[in-house]
C-alpha cells in the first residue's frame, strides 16, 4: 500500500553530520520518498549532497515540512523521530493520504 504522510517539523538543535548521513541511509533502503522543504529550499533525501547543503542552508528559528511517500511512511517516520529525538525535534502532523485516497483526488495539500 502506497501512502502519503507530511509533518511540520521544528528543531531545537542543528542535526549532526551522522545524523545527517543516517538519515540518508534511512531513505535510501527505505522504501519510501522523503523531501524536506522550508521556504524556497526543497530537497530529495535520496541525495546526500543537496540533503547536506538543506541543513546547511535552513534556518533553524522556522520549522520545515517533512514530507513522506510510499509503502511504510508510519514506520519510517518514526525512525527519523528516533533519530532526532537528542535534538528536540518536535512535530506535527500535517496531511495523510491512503493509497485510496491518493486515487481520487488531482492534487494534495501537504
Amino acid at each position: 500500500m502506497s501512502e502519503l504522510s507530511s509533518y511540520q517539523v521544528q528543531l531545537r538543535q542543528p542535526l549532526e553530520t551522522n545524523q545527517i548521513v543516517k538519515l540518508y541511509k534511512l531513505i535510501s533502503r527505505g522504501g519510501c520518498d522523503l523531501y524536506l522543504h522550508q521556504n524556497q529550499l526543497i530537497t530529495d533525501a535520496k541525495h546526500l549532497p543537496k540533503l547536506l547543503s538543506f541543513f546547511l542552508c535552513m534556518k533553524m528559528e522556522e520549522p520545515l515540512v517533512l514530507i513522506i511517500g510510499g509503502e511504510r511512511c508510519a514506520e519510517i517516520y518514526t525512525d527519523i523521530e528516533n533519530l532526532w529525538a537528542a535534538n528536540g525535534a518536535v512535530s506535527t502532523p500535517r496531511q495523510q493520504y491512503s493509497e485510496a485516497a491518493l486515487k481520487n483526488v488531482s492534487s494534495v495539500f501537504v
